[in-house]
């Protein structure tokens, strides 16, 4: 599977996991392996601007499970990617989500560098979320 191929897949399985955590469903040991797709010094700029790294990435997924009701949904449209480099690439995406009813949808750029021991094969590096009309 080539890099785009990898990141984009990386996209849709780790949507897959917060949907599965966030709900509870999810065993305590899929959280490691989902983890494992973040780099040390990956940064996540949230949709109101609010810069944070890793360390409250993961506690903020950490301290999420079972924190939405089951009919939580996040619907994943992959719009664009392409590789910037031999081992970059860049994903842009709208995720879609569903919490009690109410609709949100955010579009995102996330740029993943090539890591053979992340579950896709590649770590997320860098990611940018604004909020749309859902």
């Amino acid at each position: 599977m080539d890099l785009i191929a990898r990141a984009q897949s990386e996209v849709i399985k780790r949507h897959e996991f917060f949907v599965e955590w966030f709900t509870g469903r999810a065993a305590e040991d899929d959280l490691a392996i989902s983890l494992r797709a973040f780099a040390p010094d990956m940064v996540m700029i949230e949709p109101d601007s609010n810069t944070i790294g890793t360390e409250e990435i993961v506690a903020m997924i950490t301290s999420a499970r079972g924190k939405r009701p089951a009919d939580f949904e996040i619907r994943v449209e992959l719009i664009a990617a392409r590789q910037i480099s031999e081992d970059v690439a860049l994903v842009v995406y709208d995720e879609h989500q569903v919490i009690d009813g109410q609709k949100s949808a955010r579009r995102s750029s996330a740029v993943f560098s090539a890591d053979a021991d992340a579950p896709e094969g590649v770590v997320w590096r860098q990611l940018q979320e604004t909020w749309i009309k859902s």
